[in-house]
């Protein structure tokens, strides 16, 4: 699938960009997994954003230039992508999930030595301190924490709902992580 990107970009600044990430989806296996045309987008967006910044007197082509901003985006995305890959090591697990596959397997919470009365305390006294935080959240954020969570699309799909560059989203989420973090909440995070 190509996009037609209405005249924003020369010929030569779509094959700059489509031949650094070419390079880049093979050196690195965690852009395989990107689409290719969400890469070109993010890259030109990037582009369009920093272009005017272009100074002939330093040296470089325009071309130069413009591949090294796409492999420093490309690079961003990488690096994201493999820190999210290590943070999935730490995903929680719930509590009532069986241990093991087996039909009568024991869940964790019946292998905490806790009373019974003590868990629905500590389910609330967190949901407590989650509501206050979420009310803390800008509405843009609440939407999305409903988008990600509650209804459980994904980021591409929460970008195309609330009418957002996934760029916007992945922001928008860490600064949502940073407010729970200072807030204390970081190890309830997914």
């Amino acid at each position: 699938m190509s996009l037609n990107y209405g005249g924003l970009f020369e010929s030569w600044e779509l094959a700059v960009a489509k031949k650094i990430i070419n390079v880049y989806r093979k050196k690195w296996k965690c852009l395989e997994r990107e689409g290719f045309d969400d890469l070109l987008q993010e890259c030109l967006i990037h582009w369009m954003e920093v272009r005017d910044r272009y100074d002939p007197g330093r040296g470089a082509s325009k071309n130069t230039y413009m591949a090294e901003v796409v492999s420093n985006v490309l690079g961003h995305i990488a690096e994201k992508a493999r820190t999210d890959k290590r943070k999935a090591i730490y995903e929680s697990v719930s509590i009532d999930e069986p241990l093991k596959d087996e039909e009568d397997s024991p869940a964790l919470k019946d292998k905490i030595s806790v009373s019974d009365d003590a868990l629905p305390q500590i389910n609330s006294d967190l949901k407590i301190e989650f509501s206050k935080v979420f009310q803390k959240l800008t509405p843009q954020q609440q939407k999305l924490c409903k988008l990600l969570g509650e209804d459980g699309l994904s980021i591409s799909d929460a970008s195309r709902q609330m009418d957002k560059h996934r760029m916007v989203i992945y922001r928008e989420i860490a600064r949502i992580r940073e407010l729970f973090e200072k807030e204390g909440l970081k190890d309830y995070l997914k």
